[in-house]
């Protein structure tokens, strides 16, 4: 084994991570307006390099990162001043995305399934995606997190954060310190600015606070997998095998 990224591995290399009891991790972003100064594969770019850092970092859990879903559930966004830039994805369009990608998963032996989000917008639909999966497709197994709601972020946020206070905010301090981190030749610091469509303080942003933050994220989640891994997670849905 010892590859990582899902779309990298043959139809006959599957089983060996399957059986591995593998934890398969679909970053799950978004394609959206991020002020004047970020790209708009902001939310997507988070995400998936933080899952993919974890998975190179973890070594005693076998981890596969997918290719992420791009867009996401944003119509809050196609209705600002300007939306330029914005994909949005209905509701149940999204909601059913995520099932068939998880179900398709499952389907090839993989009982470890998480979701790591890197977009407001789609928290709730995300956190809410295991019951649909226990409901429709009867797999219990999935989890879904955004990656600045791990354990020990909001505190490791308000150590680093200078003018947003811990708040995460939209294409503000700690997205644009991430981007300047991750790919800041995207970044016009010039332009970065408390307007509409930015919710938080960009110009507080640096790549120094994105270090900090990617590091304190990445460790975070290796955690997470290891306790996921363990089984910590499935004590949540004992009591529906009990009634």
């Amino acid at each position: 084994m010892g590859k990582i990224l899902w779309e990298r591995l043959k139809r006959t290399e599957f089983k060996q991570y399957a059986d591995a009891d593998a934890v398969v991790i679909i970053p799950v972003g978004a394609m959206e307006q991020h002020g004047n100064h970020l790209p708009v594969n902001t939310d997507t770019n988070c995400c998936y390099a933080i899952a993919v850092r974890a998975a190179e970092t973890i070594e005693d859990v076998s981890v596969l990162v997918l290719p992420p879903v791009w867009a996401g559930y944003s119509p809050h966004h196609m209705s600002m001043k300007h939306p330029e830039g914005t994909i949005s994805l209905g509701y149940h369009t999204f909601a059913n995305l995520l099932t068939d990608i998880a179900a398709s998963v499952h389907a090839h032996g993989f009982r470890r399934i998480m979701f790591l989000n890197g977009h407001g917008g789609n928290s709730a639909i995300v956190a809410s995606i295991r019951l649909k999966l226990v409901e429709e497709k009867d797999i219990p197994s999935v989890n879904g997190f955004t990656y600045w709601e791990l354990p020990d972020m909001s505190e490791a946020m308000r150590d680093i954060s200078e003018t947003d206070k811990g708040f995460i905010g939209h294409a503000a301090e700690f997205e644009t310190s991430l981007q300047l981190l991750l790919q800041p030749e995207l970044v016009d610091m010039e332009a970065a600015e408390w307007d509409t469509g930015v919710a938080g303080n960009p110009a507080s942003g640096s790549c120094e606070k994105g270090k900090l933050m990617f590091d304190a994220t990445v460790n975070s989640l290796v955690e997470v997998i290891r306790r996921y891994h363990a089984g910590e997670y499935e004590d949540a849905r004992v009591w529906r095998q009990t009634i």
